[in-house]
């Protein structure tokens, strides 16, 4: 026989969690750059960012091409919800250009309040395969052009005394998996430096923090091997891979004034793979 166990009854008033009409999460009034936005990771946090009522600007990861018109497609899909948008073209590992290209968002858009580094790409090679030019590659593609960015968007954030900076960051920061060295040292790169640069930026206003990821469908890994995919699939505790959807809430929570006390933590979406055993 099921035990019911009696549950209390509380007086609460009515107005105990009313919000005023206020949306926490609303980013009206705020300019977002997403840099690196190409690709469907880069979408998704540009398109959630403008959802929740900030004017996004994009930027690409390298002088390239192709990249400049994802980022201006997915610029175009910001300016399509009643956003503004500006898009540069950049390769975000030279400082002047990236200093360059922020001053001209700054003067089409805003000033930038919020900083997202989407950049991110994975070289799936063993060591032993490995030349000083991939190690060197890896880095700036993913942690130098993280310094780079954030330095040249970071300097109004702390003259304004305003800022929020979220960085992707893969949990193979410190999960290693074989032939992705070159990566995880990466990564560690880019959680080091988020931690210590919250602590140093922080008393200004401006936070800053690391959204950690797992393995997600639509994203270049290792996880586009069918084999893999497979067995990610039966490993995650979640039972699935990510959606490039399921990062949208986060980087708005951490965007948004709600998120004013967290600076140099690591906000993880990965289905749990970190605890899994």
């Amino acid at each position: 026989m099921a035990v019911q166990i009696p549950v209390p009854q509380m007086d609460v008033p009515a107005d105990e969690y009313d919000l005023g009409g206020v949306n926490p999460f609303d980013l009206s009034g705020r300019h977002a750059l997403v840099t690196g936005a190409t690709g469907p990771l880069g979408r998704a946090l540009a398109t959630a960012l403008a959802e929740a009522g900030a004017d996004v600007s994009v930027t690409t990861l390298g002088d390239d091409a192709g990249e400049e018109s994802e980022a201006t497609a997915i610029s175009e899909a910001v300016t399509g919800l009643g956003r503004k948008s500006a898009v540069r073209r950049v390769d975000l590992t030279d400082p002047s250009a990236v200093e360059a290209a922020v001053a001209g968002i700054e003067s089409d858009v805003a000033p930038i309040d919020i900083l997202v580094n989407a950049q991110h790409g994975a070289n799936i090679k063993p060591v032993l395969s490995s030349s000083l030019a991939d190690w060197q590659r890896e880095l700036d593609r993913n942690a130098t052009s993280v310094f780079v960015a954030t330095q040249a968007v970071g300097k109004g954030m702390v003259e304004r005394g305003y800022g929020r900076i979220t960085t992707l960051v893969s949990i193979l920061h410190d999960r290693g998996i074989p032939n992705a060295a070159l990566y995880g040292a990466s990564q560690g790169a880019v959680l080091g430096y988020t931690k210590s640069l919250g602590l140093e930026w922080g008393r200004n206003g401006v936070t800053v923090n690391a959204l950690g990821l797992g393995f997600y469908d639509d994203v270049p890994g290792v996880q586009a091997d069918e084999e893999i995919h497979a067995i990610l699939e039966r490993y995650i505790p979640l039972r699935r891979l990510g959606k490039p959807e399921d990062l949208q809430g986060a980087v708005v929570y951490l965007s948004s004034e709600l998120a004013a006390f967290v600076d140099s933590e690591t906000f993880v979406v990965d289905g749990a793979i970190q605890v899994h055993a």
